[in-house]
């Protein structure tokens, strides 16, 4: 069987593979982007594809996000950060623990088996594995670890009234 993985290289390339992933998946995201790249995930497309997970998955839905500083997203008014307003049962932003938030490693896992891997140094080359289950497991295993040192960011719960 042939490898589905291939390399993006620009920005255009790794918004069009996230769109994609995304919009393919039906019930769990675990996204760990220490800044929430507004490049990557502030689009509509992704917001949309989000919330179809969470009525699609209904009560087995989730959708968990780790990031480095919440504050700084909510003052920028990233798109996800309202949704996870708006999604309490389902979606949840934590800020990652102090021994995590040095690590810039970033990823994106779609119902445990697509995966997006960006290169360490801040630009968008990355692999993506649109069945990638092994590297999927891998990565999950990863991010629970650093799921359970996180904790949830008060600056992305606190509704605007």
């Amino acid at each position: 069987m042939e490898s589905s993985r291939y390399r993006v290289e620009s920005a255009t390339e790794a918004v069009q593979a996230v769109e994609e992933l995304m919009a393919a998946g039906l019930r769990k995201v675990d996204i760990l982007s220490p800044e929430l790249d507004p490049t990557l995930y502030d689009r509509l497309e992704v917001v949309d594809a989000i919330r179809q997970i969470a009525v699609t998955g209904g009560r087995r839905a989730e959708i968990r996000i780790l990031v480095r500083d919440g504050a700084e997203i909510s003052r920028r008014g990233h798109r996800l950060a309202n949704l996870a307003q708006q999604l309490t049962s389902a979606m949840e932003i934590r800020r990652l623990a102090d021994e995590d938030a040095d690590d810039d490693t970033t990823f994106l896992i779609v119902d445990g088996r697509a995966v997006v891997r960006w290169d360490t140094g801040g630009d968008y080359a990355a692999v993506v594995e649109p069945e990638g289950r092994a590297t999927a497991r891998r990565l999950a295993r990863s991010f629970t670890d650093r799921w359970e040192r996180a904790e949830p960011d008060i600056e992305l719960r606190r509704l605007n009234l």
